[in-house]
């Protein structure tokens, strides 16, 4: 089986070296090969092919959210299950560990021998973190609505990243006692928030994700967000009317200065918006969030999961095309972003347009010489001519282009995080 990305390029390279030796077999070779053993060579080629690309097509399954649940003839496949439930969750190895407070080497031994040495409470241990529940059959709890969390199963809670950034902020104990703790900390943590009380009306949420969602980092962290957004609120409620065209292009403009992302979150406030940055859960790839407060403010949160400016103004207006379009009373409180995934329901492709007609119109973007030749010289070109950062223009290209390897120059790589202090 397959378990991380590694393993899957190197079992593809070997792929394709076996289907080029096999294509070389007999060619150019002497006349008396025997035929008979020219075929039995070329047959175990194939039945060896055929294992491996059976191993990648079930990796690019699990890995894109497709597998959900897993059959089990008996507990001896119970290692397997939990390797493939993490890479359905959309968690490496790495992030496993962090959840569990582990070191990522001891996860990798526990995956390389299939959990042998891991004892029952680590098994235990590692199907909460994962959201396994096992009754006749091994399925994942949940969908990516979250309309089915339980915030009772405190056990799937990234306790010690948790611990680890302060989050129990009462709490003096060790990394182990939090753990001991964790049916009394963690509810006590949620209910510092106000999201676990909002009414089921106000509580609608969306999550835009390419794997399957982990329901319990996802609530944390809008926990989290929530709780740091109440220590300042804005001086104004949020009213979707202040998302005009005179106040978007006031934050366009902010494209140009190098400290622009800081000063957005001024404009901001200014219509009852705050703007919280918090660092993403392990397993979620969260880039951004757009929630509304039960004291009618707007919070925008970002994760600047990708320290770039062009990620950083295209993941924040899209979360602002999230408040001006969806959320508000009777429709979504929250809704949950990695906008590398594909826009797979109306309100994404709404928010992604909303983003790109903001930061570059289309009547602009059709006469852009950036859009055909994808150098630095047209994107310094554009960025003069539509008044707008080179970021904005140069995200754009590459975005369209599918191809994030161009314009590295220009993508502000290194410049965001250090405005948030973060």
């Amino acid at each position: 089986m397959i378990t991380n990305e590694k393993q899957h390029r190197s079992t593809r390279l070997l792929i394709d070296k076996l289907k080029a030796g096999r294509a070389g077999l007999g060619a150019g070779g002497s006349p008396a090969t025997d035929p008979l053993l020219l075929e039995i060579q070329r047959d175990a080629l194939t039945s060896q092919i055929e294992e491996l690309e059976d191993d990648v097509a079930l990796y690019d399954a699990l890995r894109s959210g497709q597998v959900t649940a897993f059959v089990a003839e008996g507990l001896s496949e119970l290692p397997d299950i939990l390797i493939r439930a993490r890479i359905a969750r959309g968690m490496s190895q790495k992030d496993l560990a962090a959840f569990l407070g582990l070191k990522e080497q001891q996860v990798q031994r526990y995956e390389a021998e299939r959990y042998r040495s891991a004892s029952l409470d680590r098994l235990v241990e590692v199907s909460d973190a994962l959201g396994v529940q096992i009754h006749k059959r091994a399925e994942l709890v949940g969908d990516s609505r979250m309309e089915s969390y339980d915030p009772a199963a405190w056990q799937a809670f990234p306790i010690a990243e948790m611990f680890k950034r302060g989050w129990f902020e009462d709490f003096s104990g060790s990394m182990a006692e939090a753990r001991k703790a964790a049916p009394e900390l963690v509810p006590a943590f949620l209910r510092g928030a106000q999201s676990r009380f909002a009414p089921a009306a106000l509580h609608r949420k969306s999550v835009r994700a390419s794997g399957q969602v982990h329901e319990a980092a996802i609530a944390a962290w809008e926990a989290r967000v929530r709780q740091l957004a109440e220590r300042d609120p804005p001086p104004t409620t949020f009213e979707r009317e202040g998302i005009n065209d005179q106040w978007i292009a006031a934050l366009v403009a902010l494209t140009l200065d190098p400290e622009g992302p800081a000063k957005a979150a001024a404009q901001l406030r200014q219509i009852g918006v705050t703007l919280v940055v918090e660092r993403h859960l392990p397993g979620t790839l969260l880039d951004g969030a757009a929630l509304c407060s039960l004291d009618r403010h707007g919070i925008i949160a970002l994760t600047l999961r990708h320290d770039r400016l062009d990620n950083f103004w295209f993941t924040l207006f899209h979360e602002i095309g999230h408040l001006k379009l969806h959320i508000g009373e009777g429709e979504y409180a929250a809704i949950f972003d990695d906008t590398e995934s594909p826009a797979s329901s109306a309100l994404e492709e709404e928010a992604d347009l909303f983003a790109q007609e903001a930061l570059l119109p289309a009547a602009k973007w059709n006469v852009g010489v950036a859009r055909f030749t994808r150098t630095e010289k047209a994107v310094l070109t554009d960025a003069k001519r539509f008044g707008v950062g080179p970021s904005v223009i140069a995200g754009r290209v590459r975005r369209e282009a599918h191809d994030y390897t161009l314009l590295r120059g220009l993508v502000g790589a290194g410049e965001v995080r250090r405005q948030f202090g973060v």
